[in-house]
């Protein structure tokens, strides 16, 4: 900028009375002066630092682009505000993309406008952040529960809540505080008001941790050791099937976890392991899917029933529609033998 327009000067002004009143103006205070500088290279003005010291004094900088901002006005007063903050904090806005990730972004300041690379990089963050969880649409309407001696309409006890809400949490793909907040969400009563207490000792309380006070407060008076026995002694029932009985096993297996008889990280391994010894019957599913070879890695819960089921599926199938040729296969057989035997006897 070389020059300015001033508006509204009386008539009558001459010129060296209006360039002396702007020189004095500009360069008021006495023992300083103004001085214009140039860059070889365009800047955005919020690049520019508002005060500079030198010799400990502190000198104001004034800037003022020669062409309009191509940053919207909105966007400009954002990004003010955005810099205020940064200075109370001792950072600059070339900080952020660093804190980011983000600093591949930030090309040299002579081949693009600020505006132009903060675009990209606040893109870049909403992109991220409205990045969708695989469940983080509308889930089902949870049961609720409140441990009140007058249950509210619907409510089941409280052990057949904790079985489905364990079920839901471990379907639910989203971080563990919003599986937190939607547990909180189904309670009421004296259940809400056990997390509200145990929130004061410890704002960031697990999923675990308050599904293990609810059992203290709600649940059976059993001790960890005394789940995970009924977990080992639990064995396939006659006319069971297998994927019915790695069920019924699941849910043991949960309120073993939750009491810290078994770490969560060993749930397959004891998973499998309980249902190998378990299987009574139909013992030939094991045999075929090699369950008892695969204890070294063994699958998760999900994999597993979903094994075992298809394999039930297909026994069930060459049992109904195979099998049946079979028989009258071996009948047809046994009768062409006896007619042989019988001839040969005649």
């Amino acid at each position: 900028m070389n020059c300015i327009l001033v508006q509204g000067i009386p008539e009558g002004f001459d010129e060296g009375t209006i360039e002396s009143t702007l020189e004095e103006h500009i360069a008021k205070e006495e023992g300083t002066y103004a001085v214009l500088c140039e860059f070889d290279k365009e800047r955005e003005p919020l690049s520019v630092p508002k005060e500079l010291e030198v010799a400990g004094n502190v000198c104001k900088i004034v800037t003022m682009g020669s062409q309009s901002s191509k940053t919207p006005t909105s966007d400009i007063g954002f990004l003010k505000k955005m810099t205020a903050f940064l200075e109370k904090e001792g950072k600059t806005m070339t900080d952020i993309p660093d804190l980011l990730g983000l600093s591949p972004l930030i090309p040299d300041q002579g081949t693009a406008s600020l505006a132009g690379v903060w675009e990209k990089v606040l893109e870049k963050v909403l992109d991220k952040a409205m990045q969708p969880h695989h469940d983080s649409g509308a889930y089902r309407k949870l049961r609720l529960f409140s441990g009140s001696p007058t249950p509210i309409p619907g409510e089941e006890g409280f052990e057949p809540w904790l079985e489905y809400m364990t079920e839901m949490l471990q379907e639910w793909a989203v971080p563990n505080v919003e599986k937190r907040r939607r547990l909180i969400e189904s309670l009421r009563g004296p259940a809400l008001d056990v997390i509200r207490t145990l929130k004061l000792g410890d704002p960031g309380v697990s999923v675990k941790d308050c599904l293990e006070a609810l059992s203290h407060a709600f649940g059976r008076n059993e001790s960890a050791d005394d789940i995970y026995c009924k977990f080992l002694s639990t064995k396939q029932k006659r006319g069971e099937k297998v994927s019915d009985y790695v069920q019924r096993l699941e849910k043991l297996l949960q309120r073993a976890v939750m009491r810290g008889a078994v770490a969560v990280e060993r749930m397959d391994q004891a998973r499998l392991a309980q249902a190998v010894r378990g299987v009574q019957h139909q013992d030939f599913i094991l045999l075929h899917l090699r369950l008892r070879e695969r204890q070294e890695n063994p699958p998760s819960y999900s994999q597993l029933i979903k094994e075992i089921q298809e394999e039930e599926e297909r026994q069930g199938t060459w049992e109904n529609g195979e099998n049946q040729p079979l028989e009258e296969s071996r009948e047809t057989d046994a009768g062409f033998g006896k007619g042989a035997v019988q001839a040969l006897k005649i």
